[in-house]
């Protein structure tokens, strides 16, 4: 590994949580009713991102998203936050791709980036399934570090390491390079671009783009190579409560066991 990293940073389009509606029929997003913008949590993972290139003392970070075209914008976010590049993964053979064959796309694009570290949220707010970082590392074999709260490089020694949420506490995990990070939402505060990066990501910068068959995967995505399957849903009618305030904790017991 080169003691400068690669550093690469998942970033997805989703549609704006506080207007997006459900089809009932279909069990997909009906993302045409809602404006699109970046997946929250990853503007976590581009704070990780960029803070890691700084304690590492240099190094290189590129954005990468898979969607249509004006996807390209989440790209434009992250280089005027500080990202040095953006790689759009674009093709309608895409269209319908569930966790399995997005992770593959940017497993795939994560090696041809030849990437150190791949960071990406913990999850999008349009599935949530947390599934694609984890993906990521399964396509490549690459070790996997998720629920991260903080970040600690080790350039001699080709090694990340990451405190981790876990019940209870914490826990400090390492691992050698490659790695994919999952960085848990809100476990940063992420910064705001300068004016001069702004104005460059808006009016110069064009990213990279890159389609199935670049990537040699034209056969393993899109919706028929999706496992993921909405078996059906229906709406949950509310239930009505009724309140009583009891007079004592014995005749609270003896109404709750009343009930059982």
């Amino acid at each position: 590994m080169n003691e400068d990293w690669n550093i690469v940073v998942c970033v997805k389009q989703v549609p704006d949580a506080d207007d997006v509606t459900i089809d009932p029929e279909t069990g997909r997003l009906n993302r045409s009713d809602a404006p699109a913008v970046l997946n929250s949590p990853d503007a976590n993972a581009i704070e990780a991102a960029l803070e890691l290139r700084e304690r590492v003392g240099g190094g290189r970070v590129t954005a990468i998203t898979m969607g249509p075209p004006p996807a390209s914008a989440v790209l434009e976010v992250a280089v005027a936050l500080g990202a040095d590049d953006g790689v759009l993964l674009t093709d309608r053979a895409f269209g319908g791709s569930d966790t399995w064959p997005t992770s593959l796309a940017l497993a795939r694009e994560a090696e041809e980036l030849d990437a150190d570290v791949v960071i990406c949220g913990e999850e999008s707010t349009d599935s949530s399934t947390g599934q694609v970082p984890p993906g990521i590392a399964a396509h490549n074999e690459w070790a996997q570090l998720t629920y991260v709260e903080e970040l600690e490089p080790r350039p001699e020694d080709d090694e990340l390491i990451a405190r981790r949420d876990v019940e209870g506490g914490y826990e400090r995990v390492g691992a050698e390079l490659p790695v994919v990070v999952a960085v848990g939402f809100g476990e940063n505060d992420p910064r705001t671009g300068g004016l001069h990066r702004k104005i460059y990501a808006e009016t110069e910068f064009e990213p990279d783009t890159v389609d199935a068959t670049d990537l040699g995967i034209e056969d393993e995505v899109g919706l028929a190579n999706s496992p993921t399957k909405v078996g059906g849903m229906d709406t949950a009618d509310p239930v009505a409560r009724e309140n009583e305030i009891l007079e004592s904790t014995d005749e609270l017991t003896e109404r709750i066991e009343e009930a059982m």
